[in-house]
């Protein structure tokens, strides 16, 4: 009885401890809310309070339940029901602590500088690592040739992060398509690179769009929804921006963009 009564205690300090930087995290949103006119903004950070409020409250109420079986039927139960039910509680506990590593994550991610990159060399670093990690998923890569030499504003290893988190959203969407394919390619334009990761896989719905970059949502059972919010942060911290196109059953289209460093214009297609 006393180790269940133990363990009790240990698991609600457990939450306590993972509930302390929800309230912090919360407290600026409400500070946020207070001084901010952008409706939109509003918006995105009242869902991301009512995701943390959900998985918490569930986690919470589940756990309250378990233990209190646990509590009271400890005597009565033989060794194998009782590490059941610790089990369950351990698993609870695991959840919240995935939230608080999701906005860890978030924050942890950063651009500390911005330099002049070699557009080419990252270009057949990328492809070399998408190629090696789509032909083990046997999906079709379509690449593009390798570009003429200039430098981009960004920092490497922010942008290899960005890049890798598209790459895993377009092999996850692609997992029940018959002939998977993913397309990558390049644009100049003006002052900028646009680089263009498509898949053929289900698409995203219209209305999950203007979500996707909200942290938190997610679609997908089991993950977090920080990929694409933190690849934003990312670009914006690289005076770049991300953009997303979903025509309906016609796969995703997502385009980053990235400043040219030295400034020229130019304008051209796409190389075939």
């Amino acid at each position: 009885m006393k180790i269940a009564i133990r363990w009790h205690r240990f698991c609600y300090r457990s939450l306590l401890n993972l509930c302390a930087p929800l309230k912090k995290f919360t407290g600026r949103i409400a500070k946020l809310n207070q001084t901010s006119s952008n409706l939109e903004l509003v918006e995105n950070l009242e869902h991301i309070l009512s995701t943390i409020r959900h998985e918490v409250a569930n986690s919470i109420n589940s756990l309250k339940i378990t233990l209190d079986v646990l509590r009271e039927n400890f005597d009565l139960f033989d060794d194998a029901k009782k590490k059941d039910y610790l089990k369950r509680g351990t698993k609870l506990v695991a959840r919240q602590q995935e939230l608080v590593n999701a906005m860890k994550a978030y924050s942890r991610f950063n651009v500390k500088e911005k330099e002049d990159i070699q557009f080419f060399h990252f270009w057949k670093s990328f492809l070399a690592a998408a190629a090696t990690k789509l032909k083990d998923k046997n999906i079709k890569f379509v690449q593009e040739r390798e570009p003429e030499p200039f430098l981009i504003k960004a920092n490497n290893m922010a942008l290899n992060k960005v890049m890798m988190n598209l790459l895993d959203n377009a092999m996850q969407a692609v997992e029940a398509v018959k002939d998977p394919q993913i397309e990558l390619r390049f644009e100049l334009k003006n002052d900028f690179v646009s680089i263009m990761l498509k898949d053929n896989g289900c698409g995203i719905k219209k209305n999950d769009i203007s979500k996707a970059f909200i942290p938190l949502f997610t679609t997908k059972p089991g993950k977090m929804g920080m990929g694409l919010p933190i690849a934003r942060k990312l670009l914006v911290k690289m005076e770049g921006r991300i953009e997303i196109e979903s025509p309906l059953e016609d796969g995703t289209e997502v385009r980053v963009w990235l400043r040219i460093a030295d400034g020229h214009e130019k304008e051209v297609g796409y190389h075939t």
